[in-house]
């Protein structure tokens, strides 16, 4: 071969070279990976050292506690299925640098199973995905799964298939119900499992239900829900939510029973008093403001009034959630009605006079609230944990 001829095969042969011995090293690679354990969970990037934690939120005395320490819940409540995915994280990052820990979420049912046994949980209905954005900017969750939500929803959340059936009775241990239930949990919870706190996750607790007491039209119907949720191996910190009349209605024995109203009365203490004990007090739904119906005016939060009631709550050591931290908005005909004195259906926005607008910039109560929970939040000294 002339000389010419070797020196333009160098390169060539270099270049060849170089990819047998990366194709061998990934070999190797690919060979000892096979016999090593994971160290990341790669499904949820949760480090394994996170896996087994056993003290999540617990209830000691008149405090929670999280992982051994005491802990005050200042949550907001963000629906996934209200604000588009790609602005998720974005909404999260606002929640965490406005001085709140945790993130509280519903499920609607009526948005996964759509049509009987068709099950969505991809883009913008990826509740997975949302809960692990939450860890991921250092919030942690409290999730409400239903099966009834509220929410301001179109039946409250649950699916109008249910319907078809003429003897249908919601929310009671009617069998249809209770059969389509279970394959809604079954498809739901299965996937949430590895988010709770026991397993690495963020997910500290649970709500069963949502404001049965005003409903109750079955007794039997609020303890098959948790044991429901048991059964599929739920283990965070179970809760009911209920308003202060009807306490009593809603409660599950061994389940710490929570509060929806704005404020508390005295009357409303020592009936909670009554039924748990001294043991902390969380106000699960602090009613910012209220959705806005068509034909009616938008409604404006008053600033003073909520930072009064905030300072309150706090002085009083009270966990509380802001319903909305960021209302969204209801997509195609999401949104339900108010039907007591007249028919009132709820408007595309979904504001609800939250610390975040519809669109996501901040309203002045966002920058106030900000400099009241992070003074909170230094007198507690809360732990920093790691994710």
């Amino acid at each position: 071969m002339p000389v010419k001829a070797r020196k333009n095969m160098w390169p060539f042969l270099v270049r060849f070279e170089c990819i047998l011995f990366l194709a061998s090293a990934f070999s190797v690679i690919t060979h000892l990976s096979q016999g090593l354990s994971p160290r990341i969970n790669q499904s949820h990037l949760i480090p394994s050292y996170l896996k087994n934690r056993k003290s999540g939120l617990k209830v000691e005395g008149s405090n929670f506690t999280l992982g051994g320490f005491p802990f005050l819940i200042i949550a907001g409540t963000v629906h996934y299925f209200r604000v588009p995915k790609k602005y998720w994280r974005d909404r999260l990052l606002k929640m965490k640098a406005g001085g709140f820990n945790t993130l509280i979420t519903h499920v609607p049912w009526n948005l996964h199973e759509p049509k009987i046994g068709e099950f969505h949980f991809t883009g913008n209905l990826d509740v997975m995905a949302f809960i692990t954005t939450a860890s991921e900017v250092g919030l942690w969750v409290i999730l409400c799964p239903g099966p009834y939500i509220g929410s301001d929803l179109d039946l409250g959340g649950l699916p109008s298939w249910l319907l078809k059936d003429p003897k249908m009775k919601l929310r009671t241990t009617y069998k249809g119900f209770i059969k389509a239930v279970n394959l809604y949990f079954d498809h739901l919870i299965s996937r949430l499992l590895p988010l709770q706190y026991n397993r690495g996750g963020p997910i500290i607790a649970m709500q069963v239900e949502n404001e049965y007491g005003s409903y109750y039209l079955d007794k039997k119907y609020m303890p098959y829900v948790k044991k429901a949720l048991e059964k599929r191996k739920v283990e965070v910190l179970l809760m009911t939510a209920d308003s202060g009349r009807v306490l009593g209605k809603g409660r599950i024995k061994n389940v710490l029973v929570t509060l929806h109203m704005k404020n508390i009365h005295k009357g409303t203490y020592k009936e909670l008093s009554s039924i748990q004990g001294h043991s902390p007090i969380m106000m699960m739904v602090y009613t910012v403001n209220s959705f806005d119906s068509w034909g009616v005016a938008h409604h404006l939060p008053d600033g003073h009034m909520l930072l009064k009631d905030v300072r309150e709550m706090l002085k009083l050591r009270f966990s509380l959630n802001f319903y909305m931290f960021h209302g969204g908005t209801n997509f195609g005909f999401m949104g339900g009605a108010q039907h007591l004195n007249g028919y009132y259906p709820v408007v595309t926005s979904y504001e609800y006079g939250a610390l975040l607008r519809e669109n996501g910039d901040y309203t002045p109560e966002y920058t106030t609230f900000q400099e009241v929970f992070r003074s909170v939040i230094g007198t507690l000294q809360q732990p920093q944990y790691e994710w």
